[in-house]
């Protein structure tokens, strides 16, 4: 039994690719199921409910009777579930820079530099010659979609753009599909805030430093800034205490804007996201020149802080 995942309460990307990686194992004639741990992300979720797909199952419930893990859109440690033996994991599919071999000593690593994971494993259908489902083929649309922040991202390739004008080719998808996934993680309420940002928040090592970061794609930024700037320092506060963190920041993506937006009140970290990332304070707020994602902002941080 192969067991094909992402890290804990995954994204649309690691969703995605695990779903469909799984798709591809058992057209190739493998015994292999797609699961995850924990809860989807709210943009995943939103896709499965608008679009009706079916849902990943529950990887708690049959871990135990697995033989081989393959990791997708995660490739280290952290925020994956306790219950994975890292003996275990054969293949790690990730993309971004910043992983850790050592983790898994018994696997092979595709690491690649694209904007989405689910650009890699878009790849491997068209190589293997096999066409995705439609919950594969949304699902994968989708995260590179997102992901790319629709192509205006630095971190998007040709590859990804091929990978999706390829899969739109196996299915037709709804003409709103790109303003829908957009929408879908841009409502915040004040009773809903600290939850959602908690959910796209994680935590990164830097020497004897931990430090928290959290990232929010949206649209309609500066409403969402103008309704909420009082509280967001009040939930880092709060994810600060929870999350035993030294310092940690707000990253929004600004999808109509095309910049990212940082929220900080720390004084170190805000010195040295200014030396990393070339930004200028304004009281808690600084504003990057073009959009700047957290897999980019954490090896220029590191640079700095280590």
């Amino acid at each position: 039994m192969i067991l094909v995942t992402s890290y804990e309460n995954p994204d649309l990307d690691g969703t995605a690719c695990a779903v469909a990686l799984a798709e591809l194992l058992i057209q190739e004639g493998e015994e292999a199921l797609a699961g995850i741990f924990g809860n989807l992300h709210r943009e995943a979720e939103h896709v499965m409910r608008t679009f009706n797909l079916e849902r990943p199952l529950d990887a708690a419930l049959f871990i135990d009777q697995v033989d081989e893990i393959i990791l997708t859109d995660a490739s280290d440690l952290r925020g994956l579930s306790p219950l994975i033996d890292p003996q275990k994991v054969t293949t790690v599919i990730d993309h971004r820079k910043d992983y850790n071999p050592d983790d898994f000593p018994n696997a092979d690593f595709q690491i690649e530099l694209v904007g989405s994971a689910a650009t890699l494993v878009t790849e491997q259908f068209i190589e293997r010659g096999f066409i995705p489902g439609k919950t594969a083929v949304y699902l994968l649309a989708g995260a590179i979609v997102s992901n790319t922040v629709n192509f205006q991202n630095k971190v998007t390739t040709q590859r990804d753009r091929e990978a999706f004008d390829w899969l739109k080719n196996q299915r037709e998808l709804p003409e709103d599909f790109v303003q829908q996934l957009f929408e879908s993680k841009s409502t915040f309420t004040p009773e809903n805030l600290f939850v959602e940002i908690e959910h796209d928040a994680a935590r990164f090592e830097f020497g004897d430093k931990h430090i928290g970061i959290a990232q929010l794609e949206m649209v309609n930024a500066q409403a969402f800034m103008s309704d909420f700037q009082d509280q967001l320092i009040e939930v880092l506060r709060a994810l600060h205490q929870k999350n035993k963190i030294d310092y940690g920041f707000l990253s929004i993506v600004d999808i109509d804007q095309g910049r990212t937006i940082f929220v900080c009140e720390d004084e170190y970290l805000k010195n040295s996201l200014s030396q990393a990332t070339g930004v200028e304070w304004q009281g808690y707020t600084a504003y990057t020149n073009g959009m700047m994602m957290r897999k980019e902002i954490v090896p220029l941080l590191r640079g700095v802080i280590s």
